[in-house]
């Protein structure tokens, strides 16, 4: 690849970037991505409230009749009913299930049958109400879990356990690597990661990959439509053929991160919404993300996983682009995309099994395979850096590995890029992508000669 390859590429940059953000259908779907951020969580607040938990609603259940199948019989449900629920008549049921459920539907509408059931291997707590009854069913769920707290304490009480002995009992053991220094010091090393890492892991990976297909996709559509138009035919007067593609995969990127940033921007509005409407003080992050996470959230591993991010969707946004060339109408711009998707998901569902085994099993040899593999480090490396179960030389290597790939893909566009832009007609296959890239392999040597 020579040195002026890419002269006017900032050009083209500016050029495409500009009317990218001036285009009506990027604005407006800017406005509805940022409305919807803003009423997410305020929304999501009222759908999932309870107002049982609140204690702002007063139940509606006024009885609840216990069937206890259980060897255990003085089940206290009543001392143990959640706040709010005090007022319930408790009555043990002396009659057939059938005769109480149908006077529950026809008469006492507004009480519940609780049902007990324990084979020794499996307990059951089954609540009907009445279809037509004033009983709601997050009334019902909050009743259910008084119920299976006061079956619990209940058999404890019956086997003779003491709450000492069942907080005892319950707490959690965790398994610890470890290995020997020369000095037969004991050195923990856990390289495994929680459920909580890994959902945080798992959740980055799915923003990178929409991130990435959304502005591959822009690159590809936008190459498509200039060669179409003819355009990229004046263009490459005065423009080098790499020029074009680098600066439309960067224009489309930045164009895409512009989205993205106002997403988040409305996310912000939107937790602020949520406090002022809950009440809540606490940053939604803290509520949701382990310590050890936040604490891995510091302004030089950010921009360590955003750089990460970002060259990795420029590898895949280039390849969008030298996809988007080898056709020559808008109808088969979903169809040359088979190899961009393709890669993409391979690269994605590899970081998720190898975030699969970092929770099982911790740094294995696949694991490490997937972070040093360019199509799934783009994915997996900037979530597994902030939950800290990184080392430092796979990050170097990583990151090299990128740097090398995406040279690699600009080397090889640079060889084949002019011929795809003047070519019209059918849908060149990769056979014939490979074959002009040989020949222009050999134009040059013949050039240089």
């Amino acid at each position: 690849m020579k040195k002026n390859s890419c002269r006017g590429w900032k050009d083209v940059f500016s050029f495409t970037l500009t009317q990218t953000l001036k285009s009506k259908p990027y604005l407006i779907a800017m406005a509805i991505m940022f409305v919807f951020s803003v009423i997410s969580m305020p929304l999501l607040s009222l759908i999932t409230k309870n107002p049982a938990e609140a204690g702002d609603v007063k139940s509606n259940i006024t009885k609840a009749y216990v069937s206890n199948q259980t060897p255990y019989t003085e089940l206290a449900v009543s001392a143990e009913l959640a706040a709010g629920y005090e007022g319930i008549v408790i009555e043990s049921l002396t009659e057939s299930e059938e005769v109480v459920t149908k006077r529950l539907a026809e008469e006492e509408v507004s009480a519940v049958l609780i049902s007990i059931t324990d084979n020794g291997m499996q307990a059951n707590i089954r609540l009907l109400k009445s279809p037509e009854g004033p009983v709601k069913n997050y009334e019902l769920q909050t009743l259910g879990e008084s119920v299976q707290r006061a079956y619990q304490k209940a058999k404890m009480t019956a086997l003779g356990v003491t709450e000492e002995q069942l907080a005892y009992l319950s707490v959690q053991v965790l398994p610890s690597a470890g290995v020997i220094d020369t000095k037969a010091a004991e050195v923990v090393e856990d390289t495994s990661i929680t459920m909580g890492e890994y959902w945080f892991i798992y959740g980055l990976m799915f923003v990178i990959i929409m991130v990435s297909i959304l502005s591959s996709t822009q690159v590809a559509s936008s190459v498509v439509v200039e060669k179409s138009f003819k355009v990229l035919e004046y263009i490459l007067i005065s423009v080098r053929p790499l020029a074009i593609i680098v600066g439309k995969v960067l224009a489309m990127l930045v164009a895409t991160l512009l989205q993205m940033l106002m997403l988040v921007l409305g996310l912000v509005v939107s937790n602020k919404i949520s406090v002022g409407i809950t009440g809540e003080e606490n940053n939604v992050l803290a509520q949701y993300l382990s310590p050890e996470i936040m604490s891995n959230l510091n302004p030089g591993n950010v921009i360590i996983g955003l750089v990460v991010a970002g060259i990795g969707m420029v590898l895949y946004a280039t390849l969008a682009g030298l996809c988007g060339a080898t056709v020559s109408r808008m109808e088969e711009v979903n169809e040359c995309l088979t190899v961009l998707t393709v890669a993409t998901l391979v690269g994605f569902y590899i970081g998720m099994m190898a975030a699969d085994g970092m929770m099982a099993s911790g740094t294995t040899t696949f694991s490490t395979f997937a972070l040093l593999f360019p199509l799934s480090s783009a994915f997996l490396l900037p979530g597994a850096l902030l939950v800290g179960k990184v080392d430092l030389w796979i990050l170097l290597l990583s990151v090299l590995i990128l740097i090398i790939s995406v040279m690699a893909m600009f080397a090889f566009v640079a060889k084949v890029y002019e011929s795809l832009i003047l070519h019209n007609g059918k849908r060149i296959r990769m056979k014939e992508l490979l074959t002009i890239f040989k020949n222009s392999g050999k134009e040059a040597s013949a050039e240089n000669e």
